[in-house]
């Protein structure tokens, strides 16, 4: 009876602890979600709506993907027709240059798991960034992380804007297609792609991007990418909203770093995995460390793709760039305390 009696009141003080968690009413619960693809990187998005780690935050998520890139999905969330979006850090660094402000409330990826690669026929041509010089690269689209980085790597290889053609071939499988095909010769891509264009020999990494040193290779620097960023106005009248958005996350990501990879697998939207799982558990050893286990921005971070864009973007250089505007830590911080 004392067993069942300490049982109860431990279900009750159990159910006080959620009910003071969420004392304040969130101001909207329905939402939309911008991704602009299904690059391994975006995952963990939909991965909290599969485990229904939004709907416990009392949030009804939907998931917009744009599948050209981040510069459409950010583009949707500038025009209001989202919520906010999930996809490159560096995004909230240029849209301040241009006098908007958006800001990172949850860091999903520490590091890029960006990779530039070369069709392996040509392997043997090319093997550092100057000789890409007069040849064809395909990005996501224009705008995007993928043209950033590209065009970052390509000016530190010596190469101008106009030494390689620059080609938008869309996310994911389109681009792995325009390589086959040879309508292509270099491409910058993520997991899944990476993995099967290694499994298939189809192409040679320049730089692999997937761990901290690849990234200070590429980058000169560990380089935060994929986030929840919002515009700001949308911060300051529904902080509650993104608070349980970013409680969601901060669940999503200490499971995917806590269950064994077969399990994380099954877990996995269809989306961002193939139909062998002997490819998905090879694409998650290679890329599991993608996924922040805190959802913290290092500031120190952070000032690495301001350097990266500043490089070649004349916009950005020029403007007075204020980092702590283009991500917060605090509701990251909050959930940590919530979810003790």
């Amino acid at each position: 009876m004392r067993s069942l009696t300490r049982l109860m009141l431990g279900m009750t003080v159990a159910g006080l602890s959620v009910a003071s968690a969420h004392a304040v009413e969130p101001e909207k619960t329905k939402l939309k979600i911008a991704v602009g693809s299904q690059i391994l990187n975006y995952m963990s998005l939909e991965l909290g709506v599969t485990l229904g780690n939004f709907k416990q935050e009392g949030l009804d998520v939907t998931v917009e993907n744009f599948q050209a890139g981040g510069s459409k999905a950010l583009q949707a969330l500038i025009g209001g027709s989202v919520d906010g979006t999930v996809g490159f850090y560096d995004h909230t660094i240029q849209m301040q240059a241009q006098g908007k402000i958006i800001s990172c409330v949850f860091l999903l990826n520490d590091i890029p798991g960006v990779l530039m690669g070369v069709r392996s026929d040509l392997a043997d041509k090319v093997k550092t960034g100057a000789d890409l010089k007069g040849l064809k690269l395909g990005i996501t689209a224009p705008g995007s992380s993928t043209d950033t980085m590209a065009r970052y790597y390509m000016k530190k290889a010596g190469l101008g804007p106009r030494d390689v053609n620059i080609i938008a071939v869309g996310s994911g499988a389109p681009g792995m297609v325009a390589l086959e095909a040879k309508n292509i010769d270099a491409l910058v891509y993520f997991d899944p792609i990476a993995t099967m264009l290694a499994r298939k020999k189809a192409a040679v990494p320049l730089f692999d991007a997937r761990t901290h040193e690849g990234s200070k290779q590429a980058f000169g620097g560990v380089y935060p990418t994929a986030c929840l960023y919002l515009q700001q106005s949308f911060i300051d009248k529904n902080p509650e909203t993104v608070q349980r958005l970013v409680n969601a996350l901060l669940k999503t990501h200490r499971w995917i770093n806590s269950v064994p990879l077969e399990q994380l697998v099954e877990s996995i939207p269809a989306g961002y995995k193939t139909e062998n799982t002997e490819v998905n558990i090879e694409i998650l050893k290679a890329s599991k460390h993608l996924f922040s286990q805190t959802g913290l921005m290092d500031p120190e971070s952070a000032k690495v793709p301001l350097a990266v864009l500043s490089d070649y973007d004349p916009k950005t250089a020029a403007a007075k760039i204020d980092l702590s505007k283009t991500f917060t830590n605090k509701f990251v911080e909050q959930a940590a305390q919530q979810l003790k």
